[in-house]
């Protein structure tokens, strides 16, 4: 089932086409990650998928329902994310954080706080604040909170900034477990490496292209240097046609 379906999506940045009608879907089960240098709108197109920016162009479905203004609040239901924490959080603590996610899920307080920091190898307090957390700390903390409401649809941005070789695996395994539940992450990073034993499907951006999606078997089948190779060959025919 689609879960996600992006239709002639376009975007500008300071009056900067980064991304020019992108036609993306996503599914059920499906592990897609989204693969280009600093600049081209990876963390953009997520920004619009989760209504915190919209396009000058397009359309984004979620869940089979078009993506505005006064659909975002209960699409945004079905959606955890893992993006970098706003410095307003700074002073926060792990509690208050996980009661304002409640309140805005219209979810009751219960003791999953500590199952989901569990689930997350996070052994710290509630009260600890966020600003004493370090980076592969707070992955690991929004990642928690993202689960906590069981969503159909989880988007992380670079989320393995900061962790450490047990944190990745951890984390992979967790999303791993998540796809064959049949939720649908999307994801972006920059680690080639890290991502091909476990996505299902890419998607490479350059120059404000938004290449068709590849199941990554079909690429590691074709390419004997797996994504590393055809990110070299997309990125050279990006850069001719540019």
């Amino acid at each position: 089932m689609s879960l996600i379906s992006i239709d002639k999506l376009s975007k500008s940045v300071n009056e900067k086409e980064i991304i020019r009608l992108a036609n993306v879907t996503m599914h059920e089960g499906e592990i897609c990650a989204f693969i280009g240098p600093n600049g081209v709108g990876k963390t953009t197109l997520l920004k619009c998928l989760l209504g915190l920016v919209f396009p000058e162009q397009g359309s984004i479905k979620i869940n089979n329902k078009i993506l505005s203004e006064s659909t975002r609040p209960e699409i945004l239901k079905l959606i955890g994310a893992v993006i970098q924490f706003p410095p307003s959080v700074s002073d926060m603590t792990i509690s208050e954080l996980f009661d304002e996610h409640y309140h805005y899920m219209q979810l009751k307080n219960s003791e999953s706080y500590t199952g989901m920091l569990e689930l997350l190898e996070l052994n710290v307090p509630l009260t600890t604040k966020i600003k004493k957390l370090s980076l592969g700390m707070k992955q690991r903390l929004q990642l928690a909170i993202a689960l906590s409401h069981r969503p159909k649809i989880l988007i992380l941005d670079e989320p393995f900034n900061g962790l450490d070789f047990d944190g990745i695996d951890l984390m992979k395994r967790i999303l791993t477990d998540l796809k064959k539940e049949g939720v649908c992450v999307v994801i972006t990073s920059h680690s080639l490496s890290e991502l091909e034993n476990f996505v299902t499907s890419v998607v490479f951006m350059f120059n404000g292209e938004t290449y068709e999606k590849k199941p990554v078997k079909d690429i590691v089948r074709a390419y004997s240097g797996g994504l590393k190779e055809y990110y070299k060959v997309l990125k050279m025919e990006g850069e001719n046609i540019g």
